[in-house]
């Protein structure tokens, strides 16, 4: 595969950002200024007032906008290039700060047009406060074609009908492997077609000494989706918990059998995928933004990517997130809104993403085909980050945030032996009682 002097640091901020929340440095709020675009003809819902020749002025608001291997400063220079009547201001803001800075922003009434949210989970609570235009009036005026989405719409953003973003990025949640430790230990390779009960197996043959045969990034937010998948349609929202006990004990069979880290460990070492790319961790269940983040390094080994492991007697399927780029209802510029929000998640915001080494949320052939040749993933990898069937944590609501975070707390107790998984389902339960009764 090839190796490209890439930075990491993009893909690191959406690893953390999945069910745990986002981790960052720095408290400063930027402001910049990137330069101008053309607003299209007719407004979906209601008319620009702009003076005709002048320039429409758009505020955007991201995370990390100029770290360093941004893709956001190649694909702003891409859309003043198309749109130079349209100047965007770049609202920037550290990841670790975001979250509540947009908020903030967003009640007080600033005029912020464009913006993206940092998870599928925590979009609802935007659309809940009214912070958020429904997409669907817009897009069928436009004649937008929403299909290259695939399944994500109807998974993380359409509530009661309404559409209110689209993904602008979305990650797969596969297995990378080292090929070195499976040849070293005689034993072939995983496939597309593995459940976890062979998952744990397969690890148990490769792990010795200080080498763990499966490997999971020790958050809670990271563990999660493997037990969710453990029921068809199970809906972290309205599902009964006691249905995922026996995955939960197995998770943690196996990780008292050695067969991955003990968590607990783990966490005091502050262990994340550098342990991948040091061979001490054969198989690692991750998103595909790690792609990137291993074509930045110099690794002792090949690896390779098949698809995420399914529960005996389930679907064939795999957990998804993706990353929401929505349009604040406010705006007086919906025009050059909508121009700039499907520049950044259709077909050209996509190529520049595929490029970049990361999964964009609008697919087609070609963009898959920008993909292979920047990351120069063998076939059977790519196959693996393609036409999977997914699921996500439950239907998008307004509890889904909140329930999410109540799941990672009480599943980290059973991580770390402080309660059983049968409390842990007993707990949720009430829990979500209580969430509900408040929403």
């Amino acid at each position: 595969m090839k190796k490209r002097n890439v930075s990491v640091m993009l893909a690191a901020a959406a690893a953390v950002a999945v069910l745990a929340g986002c981790s960052g440095t720095g408290t400063k709020t930027e402001t910049t200024t990137a330069a101008p675009a053309t607003e299209s003809a007719a407004a979906a819902a209601g008319e620009s007032k702009e003076v005709s020749g002048e320039k429409t002025k758009l505020k955007l608001a991201l995370w990390d906008y100029d770290v360093e291997g941004s893709v956001y400063p190649a694909m702003m220079e891409a859309f003043n290039q198309k749109y130079p009547n349209i100047e965007v201001e770049v609202i920037n803001a550290p990841a670790n700060d975001y979250e509540t800075k947009l908020t903030t922003m967003l009640a007080s009434g600033d005029d912020i047009d464009v913006y993206f949210a940092k998870s599928n989970t925590s979009y609802p609570t935007l659309v809940q406060k009214n912070f958020a235009l429904d997409l669907n009036a817009a897009a069928k005026e436009k004649g937008f074609d929403l299909t290259p989405y695939g399944t994500v719409l109807e998974q993380h953003y359409v509530i009661d009908g309404g559409l209110y973003a689209l993904p602008f990025r979305t990650n797969d949640w596969v297995i990378y492997y080292n090929k070195k430790i499976f040849d070293d230990a005689g034993v072939a390779y995983p496939t597309n077609d593995m459940t976890w009960e062979q998952f744990f197996e397969l690890g148990k043959q490769l792990s010795h000494d200080d080498v763990y045969g499966c490997a999971f990034y020790p958050k809670p937010g990271f563990i999660a989706p493997c037990l969710v998948g453990a029921v068809n349609g199970f809906d972290i929202t309205s599902s009964d918990f006691n249905e995922l006990v026996p995955a939960a004990s197995k998770v943690m069979a196996a990780m008292k059998d050695g067969v991955w880290e003990d968590y607990a460990e783990s966490v005091s070492m502050s262990k994340d995928q550098t342990y991948f790319y040091q061979g001490k961790w054969g198989m690692l269940y991750n998103g595909s933004w790690m792609t990137q983040l291993l074509e930045a390094q110099e690794l002792g080994f090949e690896y390779g990517i098949v698809k995420s492991p399914y529960w005996e007697g389930t679907e064939k399927k795999g957990f998804a997130t993706s990353t929401p780029v929505l349009i604040n209802p406010k705006t007086e510029k919906l025009d050059a809104a909508w121009d700039l929000m499907t520049f950044l998640c259709g077909e050209e915001g996509a190529k520049i993403v595929a490029e970049s080494m990361l999964v964009p949320g609008y697919m087609s052939d070609e963009i898959m085909t920008t993909f292979k040749e920047s990351t120069g993933l063998d076939e059977s990898s790519m196959e693996a980050l393609t036409d999977n069937i997914s699921y996500g944590l439950g239907e998008a609501s307004v509890n889904l945030g909140q329930m999410s975070s109540a799941v990672n707390e009480e599943l980290e107790l059973v991580l770390t032996d402080n309660q059983s998984p049968e409390e842990m389902a007993d707990n949720l339960n009430t829990r979500r009682e209580e969430i509900l009764s408040q929403n």
